[in-house]
């Protein structure tokens, strides 16, 4: 049986946490595009692949320990919610953080096409077509896998 949007994005978020960009590569669709959280400084959209690796590069020369830890993952259609921990500590100022932010992913033929980054986890939501709730039911520990 093929593996799901799901379970290769899954796959992508666990390989990016190990250092292994493969995966990732293998679910973007080469002209996607990527969209800052608008309220951050210097948001950016970047595009293709290269545009992705900037991005990942900019937040690891941001963050000492940086992780996406996703929590929960949930589908509408073509959108994929991914409701994630953003982990890590300031390189500059050795402040940890740790922020509950989301991914609301676009797929079309089994590739990602765009990924639109939200502070809010209930605006992803709502921007997928799903209940702004569901953003409630998943707060706290993270997650089994198959959340």
């Amino acid at each position: 049986m093929p593996e799901s949007n799901v379970d290769r994005l899954r796959a992508g978020y666990e390989a990016l946490d190990r250092g292994d960009i493969g995966p990732v590569r293998d679910f973007l669709h080469p002209e996607a595009e990527m969209h800052d959280r608008p309220e951050i400084p210097d948001a950016t959209t970047y595009r293709g692949w290269e545009g992705i690796v900037h991005s990942v590069r900019a937040s690891e020369e941001t963050f000492e320990d940086f992780h996406f830890l996703p929590e929960r993952f949930l589908e509408n259609e073509d959108k994929i919610v991914v409701i994630i921990r953003m982990i890590g500590k300031g390189r500059a100022s050795g402040v940890p953080v740790e922020e509950r932010i989301a991914h609301l992913w676009t797929v079309r033929d089994g590739r990602g096409v765009e990924l639109r980054a939200y502070s809010s986890p209930a605006d992803a939501l709502e921007a997928a077509g799903l209940s702004r709730e569901l953003a409630e039911a998943t707060e706290g520990p993270q997650s089994p896998a198959g959340s």
